[in-house]
Formats: structure tokens, C-alpha cells, sequence
């Protein structure tokens, strides 16, 4: 049985979840918490969550768990019209847009928070302008307590007047529990898909490209305090401002997490073949940057933005590439090597995270019979 046990935990997680089936004896092996315990030490690397805008897909895939291979683990469908937002570890933002819906989903036990569609009872005037709005969601946790909290932009549209109103939700536990009007900013905010990102409990968002003035600035919120911070500048005001000179030489700008820091990806937009610096953020009260990689990356189709979000164990640096073309692209960075390895197509709309369950719970159905 030490052999047979030995093979088993070399295979992967949706191998054995496959084995699973073959009969009840299989399942309780398979299943027991040393054994899965044994398994997610010999397989370390994480899983991936890559979740999809499935009003742009004819198969209706709300979401993906795959490794870093490529293999797909788990793969759910929506029953409607839905977006992944945002991901974190334990949780996906998924939106749906013709009803004010927002949910929280865990993709480990298939549990949905589903949020109320009303708005703040501070903002019960705008439901007027219901069919002149649209909005954007992010959540994160507050760093002392743990503690979930939503933070919801709505933009009002009626004529020529625009107005953005902020509202935020607590999941803790209160069933009572509605939207809450927030202050405003004393700017305007990008809380649209990969334009945010939450780290240690404060989110960081690019400033509305409507304003000029601020379009290479960083605003954030405080999840704990429900406060706004002053925006600070990227990391690269001055080359934009010297590529917008140039009509045939622009960059895209986009906002992540590494490591626990805050860091922008800056590379030449719509090129097949680039250089991606990576900036983090060391000091925001003084707004310091530091470039801490310059990669050179080449694309089957033209790239519109690059996403890192993860570093690996090993230093090998994962990121999402939007391509014009082919939708996401999920890629891998080696250091050592200064080569990417394109690892798998994702569809257009993706948002990613992690998934921090046990593998081997994906697929966790006791057989019928033997």
C-alpha cells in the first residue's frame, strides 16, 4: 500500500479527483486529511482562479480553476449574464449590471454573498436615473479584523451632469445590514476592471482618465476607517507627459500587488514586442517609486495591458496579458532565464486570483454505489 500511496500522491489534484469515482473504498482514501495534507505538500505551487465577463461568451464559463501548467481543475458556468470583477484568495467580486447586483462568491464551498441592489438610503433620490447609470465594485478585508467590506462606485449620467456616489457594505454577519453612503473624494476615481487593488486593507485606484491633470496619479481608501488619502503621483508622469507628444509612442499604465507592495506596470501600448518595467511603491506619504524589474516580453498578438499579481516561490513572476486579439493570456515570467512562457488563453474579461482550498476538495462527491 506504501507504493500505491507513494504513485497517488505524485499524481495531480484532478487525476485523483477523477479516481474518486470509481467507487466508495476510492473516495475515502482519497479523501482523508493526511492524505490531502501529504498531496498539497508534494504539489506547492498555487492554484488560479481566472474568472470571465460572460456576456462576451457564447459558453456562459463564469469561472476557471487551473494550474500553472494550464490544466483546468474546476470549471463552473453562470446560470445569467454575470462579471468577475475582482478576485482575492478566498473570495470573487462577480457583478451583474442589468440589476445593481453585487456578490461575493468562494469558489472552495460555492457559498455567494449576494449584497442588496438598493442603493444607500442616503442616495434613494438617484433611483430616478435608473437606466443613466452604471457602476464598478471592489472589496478587500479590513487589516485589524478581518472583516469584509465592499466599496461600490455608481456613475449618474443624466444630460450633461455626471456624478459618481460612493457607497460601502460590511459582511459582519448582520442581516439588517445596507449600503452606506461615503463622502466623496476630492477627486474623481477609476474602479473599473484591473483599475484597483487591494493590499493590507487600503485600496489603491488610478484617478479618473477624465481628468487630465490627474490621469498618472493614485488615489486610495481606507477599509477600516472608511477614509480617502491624498492622491500621490506615479511613477512615470514625466515619460507619459513626453509620449503624448508623439503620436506613435504611448504607454499603458496598469496597477497590481506583488509581494504585499504596490506596483505599476508600465510598458509601450498595442506592441508585439516590449519592455515591461515593473515600479513599487516604498514610501506613499512621499510617493517613492523604485524600478525593480525591466522585462523584455514578445507577444503573439498586440498587447493593451499587462497585470502582474503574483511572485512565485521560486521568483518566476506570473501576469495576465490583455491582448487586442486573443483576449487574456496567462503568462510566466522566469528571472533566471529572462524568457515568459505563455501558459494559457483565458477569453476576454478575465480577472484573476487564488484559490487557497485544498485541491483535492474541487471535486468531492462520495460514489452512488461500489
Amino acid at each position: 500500500m506504501d507504493n500505491v500511496n507513494e504513485i497517488l500522491l505524485r499524481l495531480p489534484a484532478k487525476d485523483l479527483c477523477r479516481l474518486r469515482a470509481v467507487s466508495r473504498s476510492w473516495w475515502s482514501f482519497l479523501s482523508k486529511p493526511q492524505f490531502m495534507a501529504d498531496h498539497a505538500a508534494r504539489h506547492p505551487e498555487p492554484l488560479i482562479v481566472a474568472g470571465y465577463n460572460t456576456y462576451h461568451r457564447e459558453d456562459r464559463i463564469l469561472y476557471d480553476i487551473c494550474d500553472l501548467s494550464g490544466r483546468i481543475v474546476k470549471r463552473v458556468h453562470a446560470t445569467r449574464e454575470e462579471w468577475v470583477l475582482y478576485g482575492q484568495p478566498d473570495l470573487l467580486c462577480v457583478v451583474d449590471w442589468t440589476n445593481m447586483s453585487v456578490k461575493l462568491l468562494n469558489p472552495a464551498t460555492g457559498v455567494a454573498y449576494v449584497l442588496p441592489t438598493e442603493f444607500a438610503e442616503e442616495h434613494a433620490a438617484y433611483h430616478q436615473y435608473l437606466y443613466k447609470y452604471s457602476f464598478s465594485a471592489t472589496f478587500g478585508q479590513v487589516a485589524s479584523t478581518g472583516v469584509y467590506k465592499v466599496i461600490r462606485v455608481i456613475f449618474v449620467l443624466d444630460g450633461g451632469h455626471f456624478e459618481q456616489l460612493y457607497e460601502v457594505f460590511t459582511l459582519d454577519g448582520n442581516i439588517h445590514a445596507q449600503w452606506r453612503a461615503k463622502q466623496a473624494p476630492p477627486y474623481q476615481v477609476e474602479m473599473d476592471h484591473w483599475d484597483n487593488v487591494v493590499i493590507n486593507g487600503i485600496v489603491y485606484f488610478f484617478l479618473s482618465y477624465n481628468v487630465d491633470e490627474d490621469k498618472r496619479r493614485i488615489g486610495s481608501f481606507n477599509l477600516e476607517t472608511e477614509e480617502w488619502s491624498p492622491s500621490i503621483p506615479g511613477p512615470l508622469s514625466s515619460l507619459m507627459d513626453a509620449a503624448a507628444d508623439h503620436i506613435d509612442c504611448s504607454f499603458q499604465l496598469t496597477i497590481g500587488a506583488l509581494s504585499g507592495s504596490l506596483v505599476i506596470a508600465c510598458h509601450p501600448a498595442t506592441s508585439t514586442h516590449s519592455s515591461m518595467d515593473l515600479w513599487f511603491l516604498v514610501d506613499f506619504e512621499k510617493g517613492l517609486w523604485v524600478k525593480q524589474y525591466s522585462i523584455e516580453l514578445s507577444f503573439r498578438h498586440p498587447a493593451y495591458a499587462i497585470h502582474p499579481f503574483l511572485v512565485l516561490n521560486d521568483g518566476r513572476i506570473v501576469f495576465v496579458i490583455d491582448t487586442i486579439n486573443s483576449g487574456g493570456l496567462l503568462s510566466i515570467y522566469n528571472p533566471e532565464t529572462k524568457t515568459s512562457e505563455d501558459v494559457m488563453e483565458m477569453g476576454y474579461g478575465v480577472a484573476v486570483g487564488l484559490y487557497t482550498g485544498s485541491a483535492l476538495s474541487l471535486a468531492n462527491k462520495v460514489p452512488v454505489s461500489e
